[in-house]
C-alpha cells in the first residue's frame, strides 16, 4: 500500500489499528458484529482504491486484517445498491447512508486536494481539531457513569497540537493535522520532547482526541525506561503476620483468603481492564483478579493449579497455589463451587465495583494493624508479588514469565526489571554473597 496516496493511506491505518483493537478485544470481528468503518470517508476511500486505483478486495482485505469477503460485499453494496452502512461511535448505533459510487468518488478526490490545505497556523483551520473541539468527548478512564471533556481540558490537548504544528511548520512538513499520520506524530513526539517525563504529559493530553487515542493506544507503557516504582510493598514476614492477625481474629477469613491469592498470583486487580464495567457482574468477569474462576483451578496428584487470564496481555498464566503458603488452600477449597466466580464466593461482592471498594477497604485495615507507613492498594499487593519472589531468592525469569507457575509474572521483562531489584529488600545482599562465595570457590580450586 506503499503507492497510494498519504491521505488516503491515512484513513486506511485509522480503519487497520481500529481492527486490530476489536479483534484484541471481542477474539474476532464477528464477535463484534458491528461494522468496522465508523465513517463515510472511510468507505469512501476504500471504494476509491479498488474503483479508481485498481486495488484488489483481496489487498484491502489483507492490509485491514480483514475477511476479504466482507471487503466485496462493502463494494459491491455501494455499487449495486448505493449504501454504505457505518458505525457511529456518539450514538453507539449503525446507519445505513444513502450515497453513491460517484458521491464517494468526488468525496475522495476533494480529500485529496490538498495542497492548499497541508499547511495551517491555527489548529482550528483542521477539521479533526474542529470536530474534537465542538462534539461531546466521552473521557477514557470513568466507567461508572458517561462523562464528557470540558472545553478548558480540550485546549490543553489542542495547545499541545499547536505545540507540533509549529515544530512540523519550521521544518516545512505538513502541519494541518487532517494529513498526519500515526508515524509521523510518533516520530515528532520524539524529536520535540527529549524529556520523557514531558513528552508522557503531551502524550495524555493528545490521547483525549480520539483518532490520536486510537494511534497511542499503550504508548504511555513507555514510562517503563523512567518509572521510579513506588516502594509501598509488602514482604514474606509481613504475610506472616497478616496470616497471625487472622488467626487471632482481627481480620475476616475472607480477608485474609483475598490478600492470599492475591499475593500468590500475582493478578492485576482487573478494574482497570478495557471492557470492563464497574457495574459488572463478577461471574460474568473473566479477567485478571476479579475474573478468577472456579472452573479453572485443576487439581494433579502433587499440587493445585490456578489458572489466570488476562485481558491487557490476551495471555492465560498458571499459579501452583502452594508456593506461598499451602496450608490457605484447605480454607479456599470450603467455598469451593461447580463454577462461577472465586472472589464472588469468598467475598459475597456481587459486582467488581463492590469488590474493589470491599479490598480498598481491607488493605486500609490490615495496613492499620500492622502499623505500616503506607495504605496498601490493591495494585501494591501485585507488586508485593515479585518482592516475595525476589526476597526468596526466586531468578527473575523465573519471577517475570509465569514458568514455573509461579504467578501470572509481567509480560514487560524491562518494567518487571525496575520493581524486581528495587523491591528485595535482600538483593543487593545476595549479590554479594554468591560473589563471594564463587570468588571462595575459585581460590580453593588453585590451592
Amino acid at each position: 500500500m506503499e503507492e497510494i496516496p498519504s491521505t488516503l493511506k491515512k484513513h486506511l491505518d485509522i480503519v487497520k489499528e481500529r481492527v486490530s483493537q476489536l479483534i484484541k478485544q471481542y477474539k474476532s470481528l464477528a464477535n463484534w458484529g458491528r461494522p468496522y468503518i465508523y465513517t463515510i470517508d472511510e468507505g469512501a476511500v476504500i471504494y476509491y482504491l479498488n474503483a479508481k486505483l485498481n486495488v484488489s478486495a483481496d489487498r484491502i482485505a489483507k492490509y485491514l486484517n480483514v475477511d476479504k469477503t466482507s471487503v466485496y460485499k462493502l463494494l459491491k453494496r455501494i455499487e449495486n445498491e448505493g449504501r454504505l452502512a457505518i458505525y457511529d461511535e456518539e450514538t453507539k448505533r449503525v446507519e445505513v447512508i444513502t450515497t453513491s459510487p460517484q458521491d464517494l468518488i468526488n468525496r475522495v478526490e476533494e480529500l485529496m486536494n490538498i495542497s492548499s490545505r497541508q499547511r495551517v497556523v491555527d489548529p482550528l483551520q483542521s477539521s479533526l481539531i474542529k470536530e474534537f473541539m465542538t462534539k461531546d468527548i466521552e473521557r477514557q478512564s470513568n466507567r461508572e457513569r458517561r462523562a464528557y471533556y470540558s472545553d478548558k481540558e480540550k485546549l490543553e490537548a489542542v495547545r499541545v497540537v499547536k505545540e507540533i504544528m509549529e515544530y512540523l511548520a519550521q521544518k516545512g512538513e505538513v502541519s494541518n493535522p487532517d494529513f498526519w499520520s500515526k508515524e509521523l506524530l510518533l516520530k515528532t513526539l520524539d524529536e520535540i520532547y527529549r524529556d520523557v517525563r514531558i513528552k508522557r504529559d503531551r502524550i495524555k493530553l493528545l490521547r483525549r482526541i480520539p483518532v490520536f487515542r486510537n494511534w497511542l493506544e499503550g504508548y504511555v507503557g513507555a514510562e517503563k525506561r523512567y518509572i521510579i516504582p513506588k516502594m509501598s510493598a509488602i514482604y514474606y514476614t509481613d504475610y506472616v503476620k497478616i496470616k497471625e492477625l487472622y488467626e487471632r481474629g482481627e481480620i475476616t477469613e475472607s480477608e485474609f483468603l483475598v490478600v492470599w491469592l492475591h499475593l500468590t498470583t500475582g493478578a492485576r486487580e482487573g478494574w482497570g481492564s478495557e471492557g470492563v464495567s464497574r457495574n459488572e457482574d463478577l461471574d460474568n468477569v473473566n479477567t485478571s483478579l476479579i475474573g478468577l474462576k472456579w472452573e479453572n483451578i485443576e487439581y494433579t496428584p502433587d499440587t493445585i493449579i490456578l489458572k489466570v487470564f488476562e485481558n491487557k496481555t490476551q495471555k492465560w498464566w498458571t499459579t501452583d497455589l502452594r508456593w506461598l503458603d499451602h496450608e490457605p488452600i484447605e480454607l479456599l477449597l470450603k467455598y469451593r463451587r461447580e463454577k462461577g466466580s472465586i472472589m464472588k464466593s469468598i467475598t459475597n461482592c456481587k459486582t467488581v465495583m463492590d469488590l474493589q471498594k470491599w479490598y480498598s477497604h481491607t488493605l486500609k485495615k490490615i495496613s492499620k494493624l500492622l502499623a505500616l507507613p503506607f495504605t496498601l492498594t490493591p495494585h501494591d499487593m501485585r507488586r508485593s508479588h515479585i518482592s516475595i519472589l525476589a526476597e526468596l531468592g526466586v531468578p527473575m525469569e523465573v519471577a517475570v514469565s509465569g514458568l514455573m507457575d509461579f504467578g501470572v509474572g509481567w509480560e514487560d521483562l524491562s518494567t518487571a526489571l525496575i520493581f524486581y531489584t528495587r523491591f528485595s529488600k535482600y538483593a543487593k545482599t545476595k549479590v554479594l554473597e554468591n560473589v563471594n562465595a564463587r570468588k571462595q570457590e575459585i581460590l580453593k580450586s588453585f590451592s
